[in-house]
């Protein structure tokens, strides 16, 4: 063998050794694993709905039918957005009947105040901002 042999053979087991370790280091380092699986999203039990089990009575509050959406402020007068019992938010002006024997008593800054039939007073409050922007719309 003459030298420009030896030579050849030398860099055709370098380039040959190049690729190799180039296609390992690709495939270790490229290589995706599967996704550990998530949790069963579930909804935690509220102590309340606990104790039915050991013979306790769920409390149902006289406000949980009443969601407050908005509050809005008139010239002549004041109106709540207001849902009742899962219908479609609407908006109702003050004095106005929600439903049968519920009607809007006042309208404050946060909050309102509904009189249910026999003159029980309950304040339900806006829910909480949520942090992020805030978009207008016209």
């Amino acid at each position: 063998m003459n030298a420009l042999q030896t030579r050849l053979l030398t860099l055709l087991a370098l380039a040959l050794f190049s690729v190799t370790v180039t296609y390992w280091v690709v495939t270790l380092t490229s290589r995706q694993t599967a996704p550990m699986p998530g949790a069963a999203a579930m909804r935690t039990p509220s102590v309340e709905q606990a104790a039915t089990i050991f013979g306790g009575q769920l409390e149902r509050q006289a406000n949980q039918d009443v969601h407050l959406f908005g509050i809005l402020a008139l010239s002549n007068g004041a109106a709540a957005i207001v849902s009742y019992g899962g219908e479609p938010a609407k908006a109702i002006s003050l004095g106005s009947p929600l439903t049968q024997g519920v009607k809007l008593s006042e309208v404050r800054a946060k909050s309102i105040v509904i009189e249910r039939k026999g003159g029980a007073k309950s304040e339900i409050f806006l829910p909480a901002v949520p942090p992020g922007p805030t978009i207008y719309v016209r």
